[in-house]
């Protein structure tokens, strides 16, 4: 390698040149280096000529012209290895082809920061070379199968910048698409494109009517540019010069005439919209337009090669003011039927064509973000599944804002967030308001903070004061989701009786907590058509922790469901604030992260949804402690519902209780016969708040039950210590809750005797509490005999039945009446009474 003049080399650059040296070496004639020098157009970066042997490349029609030996130069930035060289060729021939860049420049990568490899170097450099040498021989540059890549365009970003929010219009298989874009002002340099007018198409009269075509707000600051979509692709790179651009153009029949004259007819309608707005300058100020001046120009450069037509690529170009006067008076005259303003027109549109050729093309930088070129980032992640969806989002503190943001940022629809606190110093530590917002509303202030994330799609509004009041306001079926942060038992009472009380079925419902020192987090899942809310599934959440044997919740159960109320709460200021939990910013961001994540990932298949469960997360700890346990779902079907008519309670009896009932009636029916009553226990809790009463377990008879085709008499052996040892065991979550029994083969509806039995509430305690549910099994002999055979649920009839004061009074007598004849007693200790006539009037036989 000879060096014509000794640049002052950094390290990476030696490392560079040394590599290329051995790289050279090794080529066995197929490439050498022939030139090092500082380069002179880009300081900082050394410039070294190589040779590449192409003579041996397979060529096809239509590629590249390659010569036998191509010469490159490569620039090698200061900074290597941690910044890619680049290269460009000695030649403009191949100009115009893919992957070229302003006639020279060779894009050798889609994206360094993903595609460059340091450890590789000048190696894997010159590889990359050698491979865009022969996809170009190949004429493969575009490979088929892979996006092709869109015209480049210099940006000036003094011209402003565009965000592209609609997708684009096409060309016309007969000529050039022509009309008009629909632009957002969002501030002095950026506006969005947000809706498209073709020139055939009716134009909004008003400034209003064209917010609404739009979708706006009213207030909005729209205005229109003057749009051409041609209907080929004109160039690899767009020229800096308005006379090459007007050249490319007129390949498709798009003369300067046109493009002046369609300037001029939108700036027209730009004056008259603005002007009866109230919105625009004097109408004798002619040299200001009344809104920027802005060409945006569409060709068919998207897509996939080989694959199908393509799609609009667009760039802009920003006109100075003198191109909205020329094209009015273009506009005015040249197009007028008058033959002298015709006249005059031509002269205005020649002095027009030249002074565009003399016009440098000022282009604009674009965002792209409409949904035809652009694929969203979260698109296979769960959080796909809130897009253009309706939510609402209970409490907007620790938990609900962060969530509230997650559910902005995917692209929710509309979202409500619900809150009556105000933003207090301390919460400054957790959670994203800022000094700013101290004293206002956190509903108020997060709803305005998230309008500003995507206001094209996402709408955001709070809801401030008491959710329990001001939920009554809200028509909450339209919702998809709804998120209880709230942390609030009285929240989750009241939406658990409210979605009791509701005749139509409930949106999905979340509900979400964190732990005393935010080291784990439960999210509580009821979809749409579960039997229960966040306090039903978090109640079931609480019974599984404490009865699992294992001792795997058992953090779970000191965390949330103590079994005595806990002592020490970290109450953050002085006075009567809430008490709360310990935690950063970075617990609680983690926590809420992943309890969102679980529960989308359960609703976005429905096939797999559950219908009640619960997530449980855990944070990390240190790398020298006890490492925890890592997510966990706890799922339950749904339960059978029966409704107390005298109260207008809910009886939900769980697949565990109903099955028990069922195996003790199928064993009953087998050892005593198919019409001998049996019943047993009900464990669970009355729920007067919400209105629902929890049947968590049925138990079967105990031995000293006394059973008969009319009567069932609940013994008292074993009662008392089973039930102990069951509060114990459920942390006094699941006690005594009533008797059930069943009427084989006939209605499962009370006889005088089980009237009789309900008003003195006759129950094997010796504290027996005042209620206890009733719980009777029956149906006719078909839905009887498919209960036991198939399990298919029997006819069910509940009440919770109340002691009157003369029965408290005096004690029930044990003894059945004499009439029932004499006993007879059973294997197991179950006494039976033998088939006769019935005594009392209650159930008619099929």
């Amino acid at each position: 390698m000879k060096d014509s003049t000794t640049p002052e080399l950094t390290e990476g650059q030696q490392l560079a040149l040394d590599q290329l040296h051995r790289i050279a070496q090794a080529s066995q004639g197929s490439m050498a280096a022939t030139h090092v020098t500082a380069s002179t157009g880009r300081p900082g970066y050394v410039e070294a000529r190589i040779s590449v042997g192409c003579a041996n490349l397979p060529r096809t029609q239509g590629a590249l012209r390659l010569r036998s030996v191509e010469a490159v130069t490569l620039l090698i930035p200061p900074n290597f290895p941690f910044a890619a060289p680049s290269v460009r060729t000695r030649h403009t021939r191949f100009a115009g082809a893919p992957h070229v860049n302003w006639g020279r420049h060779l894009c050798l990568y889609r994206s360094t920061a993903t595609e460059w490899d340091p450890a590789d170097g000048m190696y894997g450099f010159v590889n990359r070379l050698l491979d865009w040498f022969e996809a170009g021989a190949a004429g493969e540059l575009d490979r088929p199968g892979e996006p092709l890549h869109p015209p480049n365009a210099l940006t000036d970003h003094t011209a402003g910048l565009l965000v592209i929010r609609r997708d684009a219009p096409v060309a016309r298989p007969d000529g050039p698409w022509l009309g008009a874009a629909v632009l957002h002002q969002v501030g002095d340099t950026r506006s969005d494109v947000v809706g498209w007018l073709a020139v055939e198409d009716p134009w909004p009269a008003t400034l209003e009517q064209l917010r609404q075509t739009a979708a706006l707000p009213a207030g909005a600051r729209a205005f229109l540019a003057p749009a051409v979509v041609t209907t080929k692709h004109l160039t690899f790179e767009y020229p800096l010069t308005a006379r090459d651009l007007v050249e490319a153009l007129a390949r498709d029949h798009i003369t300067s005439r046109l493009l002046l004259g369609l300037t001029g007819f939108v700036a027209d309608h730009n004056r008259t919209l603005l002007h009866l707005d109230g919105d625009a300058q004097d109408e004798d100020d002619e040299d200001t337009p009344a809104a920027p001046v802005h060409l945006l120009l569409g060709t068919p450069s998207r897509g996939i090669a080989g694959d199908g037509p393509r799609q609009t690529h667009l760039v802009a170009w920003h006109l100075p003011d003198f191109a909205d006067q020329i094209g009015r008076l273009a506009v005015g005259t040249a197009f007028s039927g008058r033959p002298y303003l015709a006249e005059l027109g031509d002269e205005v549109i020649q002095f027009g064509t030249e002074w565009l050729d003399r016009l440098p093309t000022r282009w604009m930088r674009i965002y792209e973000a409409r949904p035809e070129v652009t694929v969203r980032r979260d698109q296979a992640t769960p959080a796909a599944w809130l897009r253009g969806k309706r939510i609402l989002v209970l409490g907007a503190g620790a938990l609900g804002a962060p969530v509230a943001d997650m559910c902005a940022r995917a692209g929710a629809a509309h979202l409500t967030v619900a809150d009556q606190a105000l933003v207090h110093p301390g919460i400054l530590a957790r959670q994203p308001y800022t000094d700013a917002d101290i004293g206002h509303f956190k509903a108020s202030v997060l709803a305005d903070r998230l309008n500003r994330i995507d206001p094209h799609h996402t709408r955001v509004e709070a809801l401030v004061g008491d959710i329990t009041t001001r939920l009554s306001e809200l028509d909450l079926h339209p919702f998809d989701l709804i998120w209880d942060c709230t942390a609030n038992r009285i929240v989750r009472a009241h939406l658990e009786r409210a979605r009791r009380t509701d005749i139509a079925p409930w949106p999905h419902l979340a509900t979400l907590m964190i732990g005393h020192h935010a080291t784990r987090g439960l999210a509580a899942l009821s979809a749409h058509g579960a039997t229960g809310g966040g306090a039903d599934v978090l109640r079931r959440t609480a019974l599984a922790a404490h009865t699992d044997t294992t001792h795997t919740f058992d953090d779970l159960i000191e965390d949330f469901f103590p079994t005595k109320p806990r002592t020490e709460l970290f109450q953050p200021e002085p006075g009567c604030s809430d008490a709360t939990f310990t935690g950063s910013a970075a617990d609680v961001t983690a926590l809420a992260g992943q309890l969102v994540t679980g529960v989308l990932y359960a609703l976005a298949d429905p096939a797999d949804r559950p219908t009640m469960a619960t997530l449980i997360v855990r944070m990390p700890a240190s790398p020298t402690s006890t490492q925890p346990a890592g997510p966990r779902w706890l799922t339950w079907p749904n339960d059978t519902l029966v409704t107390d008519k005298a109260t207008g309670y809910d009886v939900r009896i769980t697949p565990a209780a109903l099955a028990e009932m069922r195996a003790e009636a199928r064993r009953g029916a087998r050892v005593r016969g198919s019409r001998v009553e049996t019943g047993g226990t009900l464990l669970g809790v009355v729920d007067d708040a919400t209105g629902v009463i929890f049947v968590d377990e049925a138990t079967g008879p105990p031995p000293d039950s006394l059973l008969t085709e009319t009567y069932f008499r609940h013994g008292l052996d074993g009662v008392g210590a089973h039930l102990g040892a069951r509060r114990e065991a459920t942390g006094n979550i699941s006690r005594f809750l009533g008797m059930w029994h069943t009427h084989p083969h006939t209605a499962a509806q009370p006889s005088a005797t089980d009237r009789a039995a309900m008003t003195s509430l006759t129950l094997p305690l010796d504290d027996a509490p005042s209620r206890a549910l009733v719980l009777i099994a029956g149906g006719p002999e078909s839905v009887w005999h498919k209960w036991l055979a198939t399990g298919d649920g029997p006819d069910l009839y509940a009440h919770l039945a109340t002691r009157t004061a003369s029965a408290a009074a005096e004690p029930p007598s044990p003894q059945l009446p004499a009439r029932l004849g004499p006993v007879t007693w059973w294997p197991g200790g179950y006494a039976t009474r033998p088939h006769g006539p019935v005594p009392f009037p209650r159930k008619a036989r099929p």
